[in-house]
């Protein structure tokens, strides 16, 4: 079985820096992330950083310009992950614990490639990871079919034989649309509202990656 984690927040406990952010411009226009439908929060969750300060400046803060968005997230969003956030609890343990039984991982995120990169360099996690899955490098949203179907082919193996450990809805509906296993990771308070959506949709659930058992990973 090959295995693919999503970062902010199953990986990294770094939802925050995104979800803040992202609410003190909302609120100013009369929103809130957790008060979009599934449908509007899984499509912003979906766009790389720039595709969300674009939509955000069209969309929602419509007296800002993409360039100014940009430049509100860009400073806050490298600072984070270039020295600052923190993995999950057990995280790394259980993936030490992954790579030693031999699996082969790789990453799904919808952060670009440059800042994952810059986190995993600081946690020597980097080498745990076979190739990412990112928008800049797939030029596909983590929404996309054919993003997906860019992890199953660098894995080389069927759809069957990949299972995705992920906190967001969308995610694990686009996996399941292509075959892939899909475990739904708790990441309270920023999924709680899609927690039971993400449990029926789901081929099982954990309260976090250090629950995986490596010896019987759909079990």
């Amino acid at each position: 079985m090959k295995l693919l984690f999503d970062c902010d927040g199953t990986i990294l406990d770094s939802m925050h820096i995104w979800v803040d952010p992202i609410n003190e411009v909302f609120e100013k226009y009369g929103f809130r992330l957790d008060t979009l439908s599934k449908e509007e929060k899984g499509k912003i969750e979906a766009l790389p950083l720039e595709g969300m300060c674009e939509f955000i400046a069209n969309e929602m803060a419509t007296d800002m310009t993409t360039e100014e968005v940009r430049e509100y997230f860009d400073e806050i969003i490298h600072d984070g992950y270039k020295n600052s956030l923190l993995p999950k609890d057990g995280a790394l343990k259980k993936l030490e614990e992954l790579y030693e039984k031999g699996y082969e991982m790789a990453i799904a995120s919808s952060t670009d490639s440059i800042y994952l990169k810059l986190a995993f360099e600081r946690l020597n996690i980097d080498k745990y990871f076979s190739f990412l899955t990112t928008p800049d490098l797939t030029d596909f949203k983590k929404s996309d079919k054919e993003y997906w179907q860019y992890a199953i082919d660098q894995f080389g193996v069927d759809a069957s034989e990949v299972i995705l450990y992920d906190d967001a809805l969308y995610a694990i509906k686009a996996a399941n649309n292509l075959g892939i296993n899909t475990c739904g990771v708790k990441d309270f308070p920023y999924n709680e509202n899609e927690w039971e959506d993400i449990k029926e949709n789901a081929s099982l659930y954990l309260d976090g990656i250090w629950e995986i058992d490596a010896d019987n990973l759909l079990g």
